[in-house]
């Protein structure tokens, strides 16, 4: 069971009642929970398995919303009256949503024809209202019969008053409780057979209805019980429909509710483009945005080693320490409930078997307890509840007392956590505790990046490295009184302000170490890039020389095809003359002396061999190596073996047979050139250029990168008038060579910046 306090703090129940807005039943709604959490990898894998099946059928039909049925099942068990007409009416349209379901899981041939017609005849037969429908085909003769008589009544009415105007009051019948009456004259002698229903208030006017209107009175009532009466024989035979159909109901509401739950997420998965993390026993989150910060998220990064147990993570306040903290238990959360989190596919998350967090103020008045008294106690009842499974996330730990005593408590914390639990993650100020971190197997040092000459944080977790708080530029983007940030500038140069300067080489060291390894993995591809390339014009090399030697065995064989004819001719000139049996062998034998000819040579196209000269070979010889006569010096001998370095670059080891020495070059006058190879750069500045000056840089920016094999770079062209950015944009989107370009994200440059990639 996940505690309060965690969905609390991590805001999990304000990201699953998003979800919930998705769903399309109340029951569906209602079971998105955070009881959902579950700790079988095998649940997890099943539901993240269906929630991607889902995705792929977001762009199919969309299926209708359900009505809440729940209460059916309830009043069925309690009473075997029949089902009010608007709960009938609220299972037919459930029947129908489910059927909308099934299609759009390409699953419609599953429902059965009879859930099919039951549903179909209770929306056509009654109303949302629960009412039987007017035309019911079991009311119409009998509305006809009931307006037939209405008519009748009115028709006489009108003739009664025409023919005894002496008689009545008013020239128009008037109804009172459901009938027609005639309002007839006090003062005058009523008609024999006439009935009275009552009179006026002054007496003068008296309510008659003549012995036909009646009887056509009651005829008219008849009629409408009889309307009536089979209104209700119609609703009873619905609710003994919808009652057989209890258990199927059940079962649909089960498969709604599961449904429900996938086809949430689903939506909401596609929304925040989240994805499915990797199995895994450590930690690594990559571009991890908290959902609820929609496009306002900064995405974060942390990868933990197997071994580390305990995180410390510092910088300045409003750096994005809580958010990441919050961002790092929703996620773990999130990924036990649906396997899906908003970070990128590479992320990887392990299962925790239980969530405790300490975050924010627990301050209460009511309960007499201080922000640090509150925070003792959480922290206490969570060395009672954890084990080691448990992910630990403890915000500004320690704090809200004496600094040394809050600073020594807070080693001691982390320690036990370590010690006892899967993970645990704090953020925390006390450069004690940041240097306890490093001097501690299994623990960790990280820190928010703080921009020094914007003043304002990155928001981009260094790893390795502690943060220092940067109170006091804080204090001065606040607007706090220069005065003020001046004395305590003046307080912090003696040994306090060493920690800040010790994690600022730290941070500078890191950068460093970052551009060295870019530029080895640039370099590595680079030389992985020259190999193909030489490759490729090894091959080339022995496909050009292996098509010059099938182009001579064609002409052999041209030039055999030729000699064979010729002979065939000479055989035929021998047969008209005297023909004896040796000159008939000898022009066989001539035949087959030309046909063995060009057997050899075909054999030669990968084994013929140049014979040497009697001179031997050492290294630094220039020599002509195999048919096709390639130029090279000799680098290296051994028994029956050459390596040759091609004046085309490339190195070849062969048979000393296939090498010879190269006849003396002529000496020829040279003319020698330097070229200049153009280098690329991740991030060109064309701030202060020429629209005309800066494509051309470009130009020379994408072929140097092509040749370096640079995937990838950046334009710094500054906001101006736009002139730059939309000349710069217009020119990527006519070369092939560009596949994607996008302005920069707002805390790299924004639309004073583009990204750059090519294929």
């Amino acid at each position: 069971m996940i505690e309060a306090r965690t969905v609390r703090d991590t805001e999990l129940d304000k990201v699953l009642e998003d979800i919930r807005k998705r769903a399309l039943s109340p029951e569906g709604r209602d079971a998105i929970t955070p009881a959902l959490v579950v700790t079988d990898r095998a649940v997890i894998d099943a539901r993240a398995k269906k929630i991607e099946e889902y995705l792929n059928l977001l762009s199919g039909p969309t299926p209708d919303l359900f009505p809440y049925i729940s209460d059916l099942f309830e009043f069925a068990e309690k009473t075997h009256q029949d089902f009010p007409g608007e709960g009938i009416y609220r299972a037919g349209e459930f029947i129908h949503s489910y059927i909308s379901m099934m299609r759009f899981l390409e699953r419609e041939d599953d429902v059965h024809d009879g859930d099919r017609e039951i549903s179909d005849e209770i929306l056509s037969s009654i109303d949302s209202e629960g009412e039987v429908r007017e035309d019911h085909p079991r009311l119409i003769p009998l509305i006809k019969a009931r307006d037939a008589v209405r008519a009748e009544r009115v028709r006489f009415s009108s003739r009664f008053i025409a023919e005894h105007r002496n008689l009545v009051q008013q020239s128009e019948a008037m109804f009172r409780s459901g009938r027609v009456v005639i309002p007839m004259r006090s003062d005058q002698k009523l008609m024999p057979g006439s009935f009275i229903s009552g009179s006026s208030s002054s007496g003068n006017t008296l309510f008659a209805e003549p012995e036909a209107l009646f009887n056509l009175n009651n005829d008219a009532v008849i009629a409408e019980e009889r309307i009536r009466a089979e209104k209700m024989k119609i609703l009873h035979d619905l609710s003994e429909h919808v009652r057989s159909l209890m258990p199927s109901l059940k079962a649909m509401l089960a498969e709604v509710i599961d449904f429900d739950f996938h086809y949430s997420f689903a939506l909401w998965a596609k929304r925040v483009k989240a994805t499915h993390p990797r199995e895994g026993n450590t930690l690594s989150l990559i571009s991890a945005r908290h959902p609820l910060l929609g496009e306002k998220a900064v995405p974060v990064s942390i990868t933990l080693s197997p071994d580390v147990k305990a995180l410390v993570l510092s910088g300045a306040n409003a750096g994005g320490k809580t958010v990441t903290m919050k961002t790092i238990a929703l996620l773990s959360l999130l990924n036990q409930i649906a396997g899906y989190i908003p970070a990128a596919e590479e992320s990887v998350l392990p299962l925790y078997s239980s969530v405790y967090t300490d975050i924010g103020d627990g301050q209460s008045i009511l309960d007499s307890a201080s922000t640090f008294s509150s925070h003792m106690k959480n922290i206490a009842e969570m060395t009672r509840k954890m084990d080691g499974g448990s992910l630990i996330i403890l915000d500004e730990l320690g704090s809200g007392t004496d600094p040394e005593e809050g600073a020594a408590l807070s080693r001691a914390v982390l320690k036990y956590f370590s010690e006892h639990a899967a993970l645990t993650c704090i953020t925390s100020h006390y450069s004690a505790v940041k240097s306890y971190a490093y001097s501690e197997n299994g623990m960790m040092n990280a820190s928010m990046e703080f921009d020094e000459k914007s003043g304002m944080p990155t928001y981009r977790i260094l790893e390795g490295i502690p943060g220092d708080s940067h109170a006091l530029a804080t204090a001065r983007r606040m607007k706090m009184p220069r005065e003020i940030t001046d004395m305590a500038a003046e307080e912090l140069r003696g040994g306090d302000a060493l920690s800040g300067r010790i994690i600022k080489s730290l941070i500078s060291k890191e950068r460093t170490l970052d551009r060295k390894i870019t530029e080895l993995a640039l370099e590595k591809r680079r030389e992985i890039a020259l190999g193909k390339e030489l490759e490729e014009k090894e091959k080339e090399l022995r496909d050009k020389e292996n098509e010059l030697r099938k182009e001579g065995i064609r002409e052999i064989n041209k030039y055999l095809s030729s000699t064979r004819k010729s002979l065939e001719r000479l055989v035929m000139e021998v047969r008209t003359g005297t023909l004896t049996s040796e000159k008939t062998k000898k022009v066989k034998s001539y035949i087959k002396s030309v046909e063995d000819k060009a057997a050899a040579e075909e054999n030669l196209v990968y084994e013929e061999e140049i014979v040497p000269d009697d001179a031997p070979l050492v290294v630094g010889d220039r020599v002509l190596c195999g048919v096709s006569k390639a130029k090279g010096n000799v680098v290296a001998l051994s028994k029956n073996k050459v390596t040759v370095l091609l004046d085309n670059g490339l190195k070849m080891e062969m048979k000393s047979s296939m090498v010879r020495h190269a006849p003396p070059e002529e000496k020829t006058g040279t003319v020698t050139y330097q070229g200049v190879k153009k280098r690329a750069e991740y991030t060109i500045d064309v701030r202060g250029l020429t629209l005309e000056e800066t494509l051309s840089r470009l130009d020379d920016q994408i072929e140097a990168a092509l040749l370096s094999s640079l995937q990838s770079f950046s334009i710094i062209h500054g906001y101006g008038d736009g002139i730059l950015s939309r000349g710069i944009h217009e020119y990527l989107k006519k070369r092939k060579e560009v596949k994607d370009y996008r302005f920069a994200r707002p805390e790299d440059g924004g639309m004073g910046k583009t990204y750059v990639e090519l294929f």
